[in-house]
Formats: C-alpha cells, sequence, structure tokens
C-alpha cells in the first residue's frame, strides 16, 4: 500500500511512540527530565504515529480514527488535516477529502495549499465551475503562475466562457512569451471556437520557435485539411517530415491529404513507404487496400485484405473489405464466404447479411435471400437495413402487403429511421393511399430535414393535386439546392407551372431535359409550360419527342390531338 506524506521528523515520531521524554536544558547527562507525556502536542503525534502504522497495515477505519484523535489534541495544526485529506484521496473518498480541504479554508481563507487542493480537485472531477475562484485566489497571490493560469483558462473553457479564456492566455502570453502549453492552448481554442485565422497564426508562431514539436504539425495540418486548404496541409505535413522522417503519423496524414486532393499515386507512395519501413503497419496496408478498392482495381485490393488477413486473420473489417472487393469483381462464392466468416456478434454482421442476401439475388437463389434475412429478424437488435432489404425483396416479388408489415415490424424498433419511413411511404403511394404516403413522407422529413428525395416526392404530390404551392415550391428549392437532380429540377418545373410562373418553369424543366434526354414525362411537362406560354409549335415539338420516347403515352396524344395539324 502506497503511504500518504509525512510531515513529522522520524526522530521525533520515535520519541513519541516511545512515551516522548524530552531532555530539558543543554541535554549533559546531569539535567533534569521533564515528561511531556501529558503535552497536547505530544499526543497529536503519538496518534499520528498509530496512523501511520495502521494505514500501513491496511487498517483504514482503524487509522482514521487514529489520525482524527491526533487532529483533537492539535486542532490548530493544518498539516494534519492536509495529512487526513491525502488519506481520503488514497481511499478514493474525493468528497470527504474535499469536505477536508474546504474546512481548512473555513479556518484559514488564506491558505495556498488548501485553494491549489480544492482548485484541482474540482478540475479532475469534471467541476470546473467550481476549480474557477480557487484558481484566481491563487493568481491574486502570484500573478506569475504559469500552470494555475493554464488551469485557469481551461477551467474557464470548459465552462462555456471562451472570451474569457482566451484573455487569460493571452495574460499568461504577456507575462511568458515563450511558454508552449500557454501557446497551444490559445490556439486550441481558436480553433474550438472556429476562430481558424487566429488558430493558424498561434500555431505557425509555436512551430517557428519550436520547430520540433511535431504535435503542433500535425494540428495544424489537420485544420487545414478540414478547411480543405489542401496545399497548406501538404506544406505543413511535408515540412514535418523532413524534419522527423520516421514520424509515420505524418506520412499517414499526407496520405490521406493525397487522397482528400484524389492524387491516390501520391497517397500510394507515401503509404507503400510506411510499409517498407515498418512492415506490421496493417493500418497503412488497410489504407492501401482501400485506395484500391476506390480505383476499382479489384484484384490488387483483394492481394492486399488477404495479405493483412494472412498476418493477423481476426480483422473483420478487413475481412468485410475483402468481401466487397471479391463482390464488386462478381466473384460471388469467395465474397459470399468471406462475408460468412464474420461472426454473429461482430458489429458488421448486419452489414455481412445484408450482402450475402444480396449475392443470392443476384445468383437466382432470391428464396434464401428471404431466408437469411428472415433468420436474422428472428434474433434480437437486428438493424434498421435489414428490415429494409427484406422489404425490398418482397416488394420485388410483387407482394406489396408483405413489405409493408415488415417496414412496419422494423419501424416499430426504429420509428425514426429515414429509410424504413420513406420507403414506407412509397409503397402506400403504390397502394393508392396517397394522403397516408404524404403523411408518412412528412415523418422523413421531421427525422432527417434535409432527404432531398422525400421533399421532392411531397412538393410533387402538391403539385400533382394543387394544393399547398406555396409550400410545395419551398420543397422543392430546398430538394433542389440538396441535389440538382433532372427529376428533381422537372418537380420544381412543375410546381411554377401550377404557380402560373411560366417562365421559370421552362428554365427548370429545359435544364431537366439536358440531364434526363430520354425522360417522357419531363418532355410531356415541357409541352405543357411552352403551351401556357402560347408557343405551340415548340409545344408540338416537345409533345412529339414525348411520344417517341413512349409511343404508349395517351395523354401526350390527346393533347397532340387537340393541337391539330400544323399550319
Amino acid at each position: 500500500m502506497r503511504s500518504v506524506s509525512c510531515w513529522i521528523p522520524a526522530s521525533c515520531l520515535l520519541l513519541a511512540l516511545t512515551g516522548c521524554i524530552a531532555p530539558s536544558g543543554s541535554g549533559s547527562g546531569d539535567a533534569a527530565y521533564v515528561s511531556r507525556v501529558d503535552d497536547p502536542q505530544a499526543k497529536a503525534l503519538y496518534h499520528y504515529g498509530r496512523f501511520r502504522l495502521l494505514f500501513d497495515e491496511g487498517k483504514n477505519e482503524e487509522a482514521e480514527a487514529a489520525l482524527r484523535e491526533a487532529i483533537g489534541f492539535d486542532p490548530e495544526n493544518e498539516e494534519l488535516r492536509f495529512e487526513l485529506a491525502e488519506f481520503y484521496i488514497e481511499i478514493d473518498q474525493i468528497k470527504q477529502a474535499v469536505r477536508v480541504v474546504e474546512d481548512i479554508l473555513i479556518r484559514n481563507p488564506d491558505s495556498a495549499k488548501a485553494h491549489l487542493r480544492l482548485g484541482n480537485a474540482y478540475f479532475n472531477s469534471r467541476q470546473p465551475e467550481r476549480s474557477i475562484p480557487h484558481f484566481r485566489k491563487l493568481l491574486e497571490r502570484d500573478p506569475n503562475q504559469e500552470q494555475i493560469r493554464l488551469h485557469l483558462a481551461i477551467a474557464l473553457a470548459r465552462s462555456g466562457e471562451a472570451g474569457q479564456a482566451i484573455e487569460e492566455l493571452k495574460d499568461l502570453l504577456r507575462r511568458a512569451p515563450d511558454s508552449q502549453p500557454g501557446r497551444l492552448a490559445l490556439a486550441r481554442l481558436y480553433r474550438e471556437t472556429k476562430l481558424d485565422a487566429l488558430a493558424i497564426e498561434e500555431y505557425r508562431t509555436l512551430i517557428q520557435r519550436h520547430p520540433d514539436l511535431t504535435q503542433v504539425s500535425l494540428e495544424l495540418g489537420l485544420l487545414y485539411e478540414e478547411r480543405r486548404q489542401w496545399n497548406d496541409a501538404l506544406s505543413v505535413f511535408r515540412a514535418a517530415l523532413a524534419r522527423d522522417p520516421l514520424e509515420f503519423s505524418l506520412r499517414h496524414h499526407l496520405a490521406r491529404v493525397y487522397v482528400g486532393m484524389k492524387r491516390y499515386a501520391d497517397a500510394l507512395s507515401e503509404l507503400q513507404t510506411i510499409v517498407e519501413l515498418n512492415p506490421e503497419d496493417l493500418d497503412a496496408r488497410r489504407k492501401i487496400g482501400l485506395i484500391y478498392l476506390e480505383q476499382e482495381k479489384w484484384d490488387k485490393s483483394i492481394a492486399v485484405f488477404r495479405e493483412m488477413l494472412a498476418m493477423q486473420p481476426d480483422l473483420e473489417p478487413v475481412r468485410y473489405y475483402l468481401g466487397t472487393a471479391l463482390e464488386r469483381k462478381d466473384d460471388w462464392a469467395a465474397a459470399l464466404e468471406a462475408f460468412r466468416q464474420i461472426a454473429p456478434d461482430s458489429p458488421l454482421y448486419d452489414d455481412a447479411v445484408a450482402h450475402m442476401s444480396y449475392i443470392y439475388v443476384q445468383t437466382g437463389r432470391s428464396a434464401d435471400a428471404v431466408a437469411l434475412l428472415e433468420e436474422r429478424l428472428r434474433k434480437p437488435d437486428a438493424r434498421p437495413q435489414i428490415y429494409y432489404y427484406l422489404a425490398v425483396l418482397h416488394l420485388g416479388g410483387g407482394d406489396k402487403h408483405k413489405a409493408l408489415a415488415v417496414l412496419d415490424q422494423g419501424l416499430a424498433s426504429y420509428p425514426d429511421d429515414p429509410d424504413l419511413l420513406y420507403e414506407k411511404a412509397l409503397i402506400l403511394e403504390r397502394l393508392g393511399d396517397s394522403a397516408k404516403a404524404r403523411e408518412t413522407m412528412r415523418l422523413v422529413i421531421a427525422a432527417e430535414p434535409d432527404h432531398a428525395e422525400a421533399l421532392n416526392f411531397l412538393a410533387y404530390a402538391m403539385a400533382e393535386e394543387k394544393i399547398d404551392l406555396p409550400e410545395a415550391a419551398a420543397m422543392a428549392e430546398r430538394a433542389v439546392a440538396l441535389k440538382p437532380a433532372g427529376h428533381i429540377l422537372d418537380t420544381l418545373g412543375w410546381v411554377y407551372y401550377r404557380l402560373g410562373r411560366f417562365e421559370e418553369a421552362r428554365k427548370a424543366i429545359e435544364e431537366a431535359i439536358r440531364l434526363l434526354p430520354d425522360d417522357d414525362i419531363i418532355h410531356e411537362h415541357l409541352g405543357d409550360v411552352l403551351m401556357a406560354l402560347g408557343k405551340q409549335g415548340p409545344a408540338r415539338g416537345a409533345y412529339q419527342k414525348a411520344l417517341e420516347l413512349n409511343p404508349d403515352n395517351q395523354s401526350v396524344r390527346d393533347k397532340l390531338q387537340r393541337l391539330g395539324r400544323p399550319e
């Protein structure tokens, strides 16, 4: 057992334990002796000695009682009370320790030691707001205590007082311009408060003064990455790597920046250098395999993942990547085997089940896919995607009601899952329940406000029924901003058409046709808009194109018939 600190000299402790006989006078052999057995301080020493021995023997309750007896005999002895606080800390009774130190402060409000102990105790127990006054009290006595001011700034930041924290750190740097911890804390605080330009300035000052601080270069490079300032990030990482070429974390970051820039060859070069220097770096190998996967170099990615599994067979994410690469290569049997080896208790198991069901469908085994997903649903904690894929399989088999039942089963466990809600809304629309479909689609948007397809669905449905058209326009505009796809632009144009904003409608639908030139409905919409603009000739051309794309479109035939023959 680790002992608490001792404030009494060993010689005094020995005297206390042996009767506490102390010489009087000069200490010559003829001098008279005076017994101090009844002296309160001597008794405090005696009980303190008992405390020490009992504590070392692990007899905590008896040790506590002995120390409290010592305090009883010498109540003004502040050090004894600090010993009691240390004892409580040692036996993990932090609240008791804090109470003891608070009692010291009641007796002696100016005790620097008590303020320090309480400040640190509150700081370390995640009560930063309670540590602040104690740190401030210490700085009143000595404003140049760097660590105390640093702790005060951090406590202020954790309490939501970022502005005050920044001022404290600035004060620290005015007093100690070369303080590495102070400048680094200021840079981090600027970064946390989104004052990126100021953070960059502090990081660069640190690097200029202390170029060997690799951590500073890493943080600055990461900040540039977040801002997608790729060239600046490269410059920082390269300079740091030149100073420390064996710092593999820098090469990892360089590779990530190259991937962000889609410079895959450069990223591979950095990662391969890491593997050459450190063959055991599995993270570098994993990234190499994923880059090959991104480049659709299936054979190379497969080789990397297999080599990793030979080195460490229990890497389930790598086995999952291997299955994915084999699947993309259409090597169905090998992919299926890779996914089967992922254990049922793995976080990746449901993803593996989804892939296996897909492989079964691709190889003409739809019944096996359904059976696999249904078996998974008989066990607890299936993820939403299992319900989704099973519903899609039932829908593909033509059983809308069974698909709907599976989605409702999933929504019972995941009522706010946007994918399950969206698929349910589509099925309700196919079943002819448009009102319920719109209601469900609104739940999708409530769960995921930026769901572009749900916004598009609702906007188009309202345009078709000519209801709530201003709201429909707002939804369509939002959907286009999120996802400017052809079918969504067509919805926007169609809503504008319903609102009588024909010229805006024409522009949106013409852009939709540019993106989806073979969609007969969009050409029909353009014809309707052109008719509203009084341009019968161009409208006829749009209808004829629609009929050319879909000869069975009776609506277009009727419109052309009403137009009659061209003059």
